[in-house]
């Protein structure tokens, strides 16, 4: 799909949208199946995701226009794009005003709503599950940046999830381009197109970095983001036989002080952590080889097939062979 046809699809009136049209702009019935969690003395909808998230763990869509979005907290963590248009969202109770090529990074459990998109407002969500964010994804961020740091606090159990990001002027940056190129990837559905997605979105990242850098918007990180970083590249280096004490021994910490220093600046364990990352690799080569799988749970690590198998089903609700099928 080249861009002027992606852009005419997006300027296109969904089922979705006519039907606010013809209903003046009532809510879509699809809300009375939403729950609603008790925040602040308000009823506040929930956000789960779960279909549009089925069988991956980033999914991107146009916000519905001709309506408003309701108050609202969701538990992933969303990037809002004002491709055509403008935008004005409440955030904790703040306006906040977005123009074409403005970009709003929100983190998980951050109450906020979208007053009404007239026909030319095209605005693009990009959800993503926490588990989008392995140790090889942040670790390609660099160390010291505000978008680590908001990832950081987004992945941790152990924080305030009160947290956005926002960035004006994307359209002087290649934001746009890249934008542009994840959506055609999107609505094609073509070979590999969850794994082109994924490396745009490595660079969408690394430019909004950029951008941050650009305009000075960057902050220099707490020691703690930096060491953290340092052993989150340590796992992704040494995953296959990696343990706690080695890793502890390599910093020159007590393993009890190491293990509890990453859970508390990331939410995981250690050994989720390297989980995480064993899953990843396992699959990066299901879907780019032709390995047997007893050969990638033995070269990620895992001497049983079994407990391999147990374990990729538990985090992607698919086994090995139902992957590779379903994005090879």
């Amino acid at each position: 799909m080249n861009v002027a046809s992606m852009e005419e699809f997006l300027f296109n009136e969904t089922e979705s949208e006519l039907n606010h049209l013809n209903n003046n702009s009532l809510l879509s019935k699809r809300y009375k199946n939403i729950p609603k969690v008790r925040i602040d003395d308000k009823d506040i909808y929930l956000f789960k995701f779960d279909t549009l998230l089925k069988n991956n763990n980033v999914s991107i869509h146009k916000e519905s226009r001709f309506t408003h979005i309701p108050l609202h907290i969701h538990t992933v963590i969303e990037l809002l794009y004002v491709y055509s248009g403008e935008c004005t969202q409440i955030i904790s109770g703040k306006e906040i005003h977005m123009k074409q090529g403005s970009i709003c990074l929100l983190d998980t459990n951050v109450p906020h709503e979208i007053k009404y998109l007239n026909s030319n407002d095209i605005i693009i969500s990009i959800v993503m599950r926490k588990q989008y964010f392995s140790t090889s994804f942040l670790s390609r961020l660099g160390k010291n940046s505000i978008i680590n740091d908001f990832l950081i606090n987004a992945l941790s159990d152990n924080t305030t999830h009160d947290q956005y990001l926002l960035l004006d002027n994307c359209l002087e940056s290649n934001i746009h381009s890249i934008i542009q190129n994840i959506l055609c990837e999107n609505y094609e559905k073509q070979l590999c197109r969850n794994e082109i997605i994924d490396s745009y979105m490595v660079i969408l990242f690394c430019e909004m970095l950029r951008l941050y850098q650009d305009k000075k918007y960057n902050i220099d990180s707490s020691k703690s983001t930096n060491l953290l970083f340092e052993i989150l590249s340590y796992i992704e280096n040494n995953y296959h036989d990696i343990t706690l004490e080695k890793t502890a021994a390599h910093f020159s910490f007590h393993p009890n002080y190491l293990s509890s220093f990453i859970k508390k600046n990331t939410g995981r364990s250690f050994k989720n952590l390297v989980i995480m990352q064993k899953m990843s690799e396992a699959c990066f080569y299901l879907t780019n080889s032709d390995m047997p799988i007893y050969e990638i749970a033995n070269t990620i690590g895992y001497d049983n097939l079994c407990f391999f198998y147990k374990k990729f089903q538990s985090i992607y609700n698919l086994s090995p062979q139902e992957y590779r099928n379903n994005y090879s």
